[in-house]
């Protein structure tokens, strides 16, 4: 299977040098062109015939969304990813209504930036749901950037409220029994969950039905209240 190509946008010289280092540790992950400049970024897609570009935000020059409007049209083939340690709502929403399918903040660990470069590059959207409209820029983007329906979106279509909670805990790293303390059932009821999950969705493993609710962009259901709390034993009960 040939590699991910991947550009890299970003303004810091050792930034881009340590993400090279961490990239290349992975055998389908490929870092074919980089730019430390905006005005650079169209003849780094071009020479690194990039299938993902990864972009700072914050580059000095032409704003980030006018940089990811002019990839949207001369590289529509190419996927962006954000990479940034900006969390302003107006600039993720932004982001989003002009092409970009992730938003990845750069403390996360480098496992989750491998999973989120193999999300987006495999059609599914991106983000942090701690960040500020996360909802929105999941929602705008796959509006903006719609991808051919499969058996994976029929899938989460046909999943329950309470399987889409389950699923939602499952996708942010959560196991079996943080789930079941959260949403107040049983562990056993969690694995029934997610054996019902695995099955209506087609995957076999807890990644795969983490990425299918990324790529839905479906925002995430609220969390579960909390049960009434019950009165002591013994108490006395009115008449």
């Amino acid at each position: 299977m040939d590699p991910i190509k991947i550009v890299l946008a970003d303004n810091h010289t050792l930034f881009r040098e340590g993400l090279k280092r961490l990239l290349a540790g992975e055998r389908d992950l490929l870092v074919t062109a980089e730019a430390s400049r905006v005005e650079d970024v169209e003849a780094a897609l071009t020479k690194g015939k990039g299938d993902l570009l990864v972009l700072e935000v914050a580059m000095p020059g032409t704003e980030a969304v006018q940089t990811l409007l002019q990839v949207k049209e001369g590289h529509p083939e190419t996927r962006t990813m954000i990479l940034t340690g900006y969390e302003d709502a107006d600039i993720i929403a932004d982001t989003a209504k002009a092409g970009a399918r992730g938003y990845v903040l750069k403390d996360v660990a480098p496992e989750t930036l491998f999973q989120a470069v193999r999300a987006i590059h495999g059609g599914g959207i991106w983000i942090d749901q701690k960040l500020p409209r996360a909802g929105d820029f999941a929602a705008i983007a796959a509006q903006a950037n719609p991808e051919p329906p499969g058996e994976e979106a029929d899938g989460i279509q046909s999943l329950t409220r309470r399987e889409l909670e389950v699923l939602t805990l499952l996708a942010e790293g959560f196991a079996n029994e943080e789930i079941a303390a959260r949403m107040f059932i049983s562990e056993r009821t969690v694995r029934a969950h997610v054996t019902g999950i695995f099955a209506k969705l087609k995957v076999n493993n807890r990644v795969k039905a983490a990425l299918a609710i990324v790529r839905s962009g479906i925002p995430s259901p609220p969390p579960a209240a909390s049960p009434a709390p019950r009165p002591p034993a013994g108490s006395a009960r009115g008449r």
